[in-house]
């Protein structure tokens, strides 16, 4: 049962996240022309994620004030990867989009195998929602590597990797349940954090145009809808 979980867990993150960056193939040739536009549908997308679903369900779980903190606390620790992160300075918003949604994989990842320990129907609804759910954050990742001139095959192998910790999250839910059910709070304000920090500090920067306020609503509706 918990060699199911996990596989159901990692299938859902790994084609969600991957599947993102496979659609991602059909924009590089026309990523140069519209990078105003697909950074700001990265941003929209990542800051839409933050206040539907991780924030929200965060608040859920503990309250407003220690989803606040936490939140804070993520922003602080990628603000420290940052400047730790020896890559040039193109790459470092693709790298940083990559390890935010490696560490809210993982929390999402604990919300399935522990919901798949109270009901086996609830468990496989809540794979399908976060499967899809991975796909535009697999696309905002890969637009913004794309951007760097990455060859596309590295990028969908990135996107594939980023799913794993869910397959891990949902092997942890399942086999320590209720010990860890009282941490999710906690990572998905983290992620919040980390995701927050990065579209603020990275993107949003780089891109100061109409078409990047036309991207963030697009990506923002996408998110909504899914």
């Amino acid at each position: 049962m918990i060699l199911k979980i996990t596989l159901i867990g990692l299938f859902a993150g790994v084609i969600g996240t991957g599947f993102g960056g496979v659609i991602s193939a059909l924009f590089k040739k026309k990523v140069d022309k519209y990078l105003d536009f697909f950074m700001g549908l990265s941003g929209g997308i990542m800051l839409a994620v933050v206040v539907f679903d991780l924030m929200k369900e965060s608040m859920d779980v503990m309250g407003v004030g220690y989803t606040v903190i936490f939140t804070f606390v993520g922003a602080l620790i990628t603000m420290f990867i940052k400047t730790r992160l020896d890559v040039s300075k193109d790459m470092k918003s693709g790298y940083l989009i990559f390890i935010s949604i490696l560490l809210h994989n993982l929390p999402e990842g604990l919300a399935i195998g522990s919901s798949f320990m109270s009901a086996e129907s609830l468990g496989i609804t809540l794979a399908i929602v976060i499967g899809l759910h991975n796909i535009p954050e697999g696309l905002a990742m890969a637009l913004s590597l794309v951007g760097t001139k990455m060859k596309i095959t590295k990028v969908i192998l990135f996107t594939l990797i980023a799913g794993i910790p869910m397959g891990i999250g949902s092997f942890l839910g399942a086999y320590f349940g209720a010990a860890f059910s009282s941490l999710i709070g906690v990572f998905l304000a983290g992620a919040a954090g980390t995701m927050m920090y990065v579209v603020l500090e990275e993107i949003f920067p780089q891109s100061r145009s109409l078409y990047c306020i036309v991207g963030f609503l697009v990506g923002t509706v996408i998110v909504y809808c899914i």
